[in-house]
């Protein structure tokens, strides 16, 4: 974490930018947007970090250290880092999984993609490939076309999350200048539509991922970008620095900002180091406590769209348009409140976790209150009813549950989110009463899913639980196996396949998927778990109990763990342990 040395009053809470924003917008302020790829990752886009960090392993297994220290000696003349202070902190990354700096970005791209870079572009292009907008794209599209002025982003990514959030949430067409040649329309006040200004350019053009392709700003952009901090106030959110152009110019002492400079950043990953720091003192600028870019748009939209980003408001106008995009944004939304569940579990203290909680509460009470007004007048949609499905079945009142979401099928029979969520809560009362029926019932469900959708992953999932319920235990590892082939990165399928391998006693193949399900989410609790009962029937009791109480760091809540644990330690004759998790079960 890097050391504090702006001043306290430069540090801002998201509350106050907001404000910021509002009595500026009231005063024709206009404001800019400059996005890093910070942005993308809920979008299921992954960091330059997390890149860096991939393409280092990926070379180090494939060619050898030696093979790599080879290239680099090679390519020293056109490299902006010296290789040995990467390799220094690649083995620092290994040992305590802190990230690589954000500058090493460029030259481990060129090693990793010599001696042809035009297969880096493939690597990325798949990599953003069918990927969604997150929430935050929504609020933020909002504020591009709201006719305020401020309708400028520039950003640093090649993906075109913006531009799909743009044609999906407004009617507003973007422009989007994808190459220096065209910089000079970034900076031209008469044109109304959202302005999307790529200094990089974009993955279709050419885009520039190497050292010496970003030491300096391309073409005009120096020059537009000078002038467009005249006119527009800067707000950074999800940008890291790493590269040298964008960041050279923010940092030129003749690049004068009229009203500062806005830089958000992520609580939890601390301060930004002391360039950045600098940057932010010189240009008497601030810094904004976050918890995150959909966070911090979460909060925007409360404050300026409290009309339109409600989960009822973006149904009636995405119904028309298309309802896979109805189900992303509840899947997102999701998160949102599954992030704000776990913050109170964690008790967290970070104001930006707080300042979160509060704008989730906003969000659900609107989206509750406006329901039930529906409800009342008779117009309930069939998004409504999924929504109220799951409350039911959160509560384990099934038969309510499960009425609400054939409400929903009968409104939309060719949904498929509707009858997955439908034989879910099938699947959740035969595990309360262990009804072969409801499990049937399930199974019919999830089979009319996946003929509805065959990628659907959620689906095959669910199904495989349910035949794992009815010891069907072969199908149910050919479905999590069809799950892992459509989502390869999620942690929970090769969990709940390898506690299928464990009843199968194949426990060689389920402690392979555990190492994987952790290796992908270090922080879910059922892994563990499982891997713990595992080892219990292997007899390495000691592991066990390592296992489960990490599933019980993770979960304090955790009763399946705490009653597994009791019993290894029972094998192992830890009476007064034992004893001490009963106690904690008899509380939960």
């Amino acid at each position: 974490m890097a050391e504090k040395i702006i001043d306290d009053y430069q540090i801002i809470s998201i509350h106050q930018l907001i404000r910021a924003i509002k009595e500026g917008r009231d005063n024709s302020e206009r404001f800019c947007f400059i996005i890093g790829s910070g942005a993308s990752v809920s979008s299921g886009i992954p960091t330059g970090i997390t890149l860096e960090a991939q393409w280092m392993k990926e070379m180090e297994e494939s060619s050898g250290m030696e093979v790599v220290k080879e290239n680099a000696r090679n390519l020293k003349d056109h490299l902006e880092n010296d290789f040995a202070d990467i390799e220094k902190d690649w083995e620092e990354t290994k040992k305590t999984g802190a990230p690589l700096p954000s500058r090493y970005y460029f030259d481990i791209y060129k090693l990793r993609f010599f001696p042809n870079h035009r297969n880096g572009y493939h690597y990325l292009e798949k990599v953003m490939a069918g990927k969604n907008p997150g929430f935050g794209y929504h609020p933020l599209a909002l504020m591009l076309t709201d006719k305020s002025g401020s309708n400028l982003v520039i950003t640093t990514n090649f993906d075109s999350l913006l531009e799909d959030a743009l044609f999906l949430y407004t009617d507003s067409k973007p422009l989007v200048i994808n190459h220096e040649l065209l910089a000079e329309y970034a900076g031209d006040s008469n044109i109304k539509r959202p302005i999307i200004a790529k200094v990089h350019r974009g993955i279709f053009f050419d885009p520039l991922n190497q050292p010496e392709e970003t030491n300096e700003l391309k073409g005009k952009w120096h020059d537009v970008l000078a002038s467009v901090f005249q006119n527009y106030t800067p707000i950074v959110i999800g940008y890291g620095g790493g590269d040298n152009s964008l960041m050279n110019l923010l940092e030129d002492d003749n690049i004068r900002m009229k009203n500062g400079i806005y830089w958000c950043y992520f609580e939890k990953h601390g301060i930004p180091n002391d360039k950045i720091q600098n940057l932010i003192k010189n240009k008497k600028g601030y810094f904004v406590r976050t918890a995150g870019f959909d966070a911090t748009m979460l909060a925007v939209g409360n404050a300026l769209f409290p009309d339109k980003i409600g989960v009822h408001e973006a149904e009636e106008y995405l119904n028309n348009r298309i309802s896979t995009q109805i189900t992303n944004y509840e899947e997102e939304y999701k998160k949102l409140t599954e992030l704000e569940n776990t913050a109170k579990k964690e008790c967290a203290e970070n104001e930006s976790d707080n300042d979160f909680k509060q704008e989730i509460e906003k969000m659900q009470k609107r989206t509750i209150d406006s329901e039930k007004e529906r409800e009342k007048q008779n117009q309930m949609t069939a998004w409504d009813y999924r929504r109220q499905g799951q409350r039911y079945r959160n509560l384990n009142q099934f038969e309510k549950a499960i009425r609400s979401y054939s409400n929903a099928i009968c409104m939309q029979q060719n949904n498929a989110t509707f009858y997955n969520d439908r034989g879910r809560a099938y699947l959740n009362w035969g595990n309360f009463d262990k009804s072969n029926s409801h499990y049937d019932n399930a199974i019919a469900d999830f089979n009319m899913a996946i003929k509805l959708n065959p990628e659907y992953a959620y689906a095959y999932n669910s199904r495989g639980f349910a035949y794992g319920e009815l010891e069907e235990y072969n199908m149910a590892i050919a479905d999590f196996d069809k799950a892992i082939e459509l989502r390869p990165e999620w942690a929970n399928l090769y969990s709940n396949r390898g506690y299928v391998y464990i009843k199968l006693e194949e426990y060689d193949k389920a402690a392979a998927d555990f190492d994987k399900a952790i290796e992908l989410d270090p922080e879910y609790a059922n892994s563990y778990k499982h891997y713990g009962v595992l080892c219990r029937k292997t007899n390495d009791l000691e592991k066990a109990i390592t296992l489960l109480t990490k599933a019980i760091e993770r979960n304090p809540d955790y009763k399946e763990a705490y009653k597994e644990r009791m019993e290894v330690y029972r094998l192992m004759g830890e009476t007064e342990k034992a004893q001490a998790d009963e106690a904690v079960l008899a509380k939960l």
